[in-house]
């Protein structure tokens, strides 16, 4: 295969897959309401609401626009401001976590459902841990999106 086509392939399957990425997290984020509010407030003190909104609708906007390739400049551009706050919720979860997990663990009366919970406080602390990388990954995609946009196959393309 050419090069040239390979590389428009290798980018037009990562345009999908980021935007797909951020369309599921949309829905959920939906499915799962006030969840998005929550994490607002760790964000800002006032105006959770909204922001939980907007949040969502960057989600959903931004990823069925990139998965589409439509308007992919504006949809990257959108995950792009949807991620930038993302970065505090992982320092706030990563400074909370350790002290509830600890405190929990006390709590709990039996050994079996310590260890449970010891192995599950872990896999939420490790996810977090490494949550940042992957939102600063994604985020770099993104601004290479909102850079070149759509090379090919994608609605841009068809409107000329």
């Amino acid at each position: 295969m050419d090069p040239a086509a390979s590389l428009v392939a290798v980018e037009t399957v990562l345009r999908i897959a980021l935007g797909l990425r951020f369309l599921y997290s949309g829905v959920s984020n939906v499915r799962r309401w006030p969840n998005a509010v929550r994490n607002a407030e760790i964000v800002s003190p006032s105006g959770t609401t909204a922001l939980g909104l907007i949040a969502v609708f960057l989600m959903l906007a931004g990823g069925l626009g990139l998965a589409l390739g439509f308007q992919t400049r504006l949809a990257a551009s959108m995950i792009a401001l949807f991620l930038a706050p993302t970065f505090k919720i992982q320092r706030y979860w990563l400074r909370t976590l350790p002290a509830m997990i600890e405190g929990i663990g006390y709590s709990l009366a039996r050994d079996d459902s310590k260890e449970k919970f010891r192995v599950v406080g872990r896999q939420a602390f490790h996810s977090h841990e490494t949550g940042w990388q992957n939102n600063l990954l994604m985020l770099l995609v993104a601004l290479f999106f909102a850079v070149r946009g759509s090379p090919a196959f994608g609605i841009d393309n068809l409107l000329g």
